[in-house]
């Protein structure tokens, strides 16, 4: 099917899952670039794709070929790469990733989409078991989340608007550990000692981790740091924890 005006059904609903509360409502999301949406894995369920005449032969029953003018409209990017894919979300359920083991990533009102999008990836990347998200944090899926997830959102479960507080307490439950970044302590996290069961909690760019949670967490750590600096980009310091978490884990 070609589409030619920008007022079609198809263009109006990529346009309008730009807004979280339409996301959200629809259950859909954005996927855009070749090899984003060529490396969707075959588990996820894919709407349709919307392509220039570049990407004619891209092998879908579900491909919706459109102009480059109209494309460039609708795409979040400078430079599209003029195909896209609207795909259905999955709903992760915390229970069934709880009765793994290994290193779990929680986020508490954490807002910039790009700290957001590199922790996913990171978090993925380490072997991760899955991560939790507070309300008032970036989307997971929206448009600049999902690209610097450079697909990494596609093969980790992610449990959004949580409740923190709740969390932690299951997972003491659990025997999960729980530990909080925070310049309080005397824990660095090069000599920290962590169990087997360890979930990390990344805080708000700017504020840190809320104080009722930090008041519940089984400890807090801190990164060793030699420069003046006493604080690193969010997405930064998880990422030095979660390798270094890892590599403990993974060295017994």
């Amino acid at each position: 099917m070609f589409i030619e005006s920008i007022h079609n059904d198809i263009i109006r609903l990529i346009v309008s899952l730009k807004e979280k509360k339409n996301r959200d409502e629809k259950s859909l999301f954005v996927v855009e670039g070749f090899k984003q949406v060529s490396e969707i894995p075959k588990d996820w369920k894919i709407k349709f794709i919307l392509a220039t005449e570049k990407y004619k032969d891209f092998n879908t029953e579900k491909l919706y070929i459109t102009t480059e003018k109209i494309f460039k409209k609708i795409s979040d990017t400078k430079t599209p790469q003029e195909i896209l894919a609207v795909v259905e979300k999955k709903n992760a359920d915390t229970e069934t990733i709880l009765s793994d083991k290994g290193i779990f990533v929680v986020i508490d009102t954490l807002q910039d989409p790009g700290n957001m999008g590199t922790i996913i990836r990171t978090a993925e990347s380490f072997g991760c078991k899955g991560i939790f998200i507070s309300k008032n944090s970036a989307d997971v899926y929206s448009d600049k989340v999902v690209r610097s997830t450079m697909g990494a959102i596609f093969n980790i479960p992610v449990v959004q608007e949580c409740d923190i507080a709740s969390l932690v307490s299951v997972m003491k439950q659990k025997q999960i550990k729980t530990y909080a970044f925070s310049l309080d302590t005397n824990n660095m996290l090069s000599t920290f000692k962590f169990e087997n069961n360890v979930a990390l909690i990344i805080g708000n760019e700017s504020k840190g981790i809320n104080k009722n949670i930090l008041a519940i967490v089984d400890d807090k750590i801190k990164i060793d740091m030699r420069g003046k600096s006493q604080s690193l980009n969010a997405a930064v310091a998880c990422s030095v924890a979660i390798y270094e978490i890892s590599k403990q884990l993974n060295g017994k």
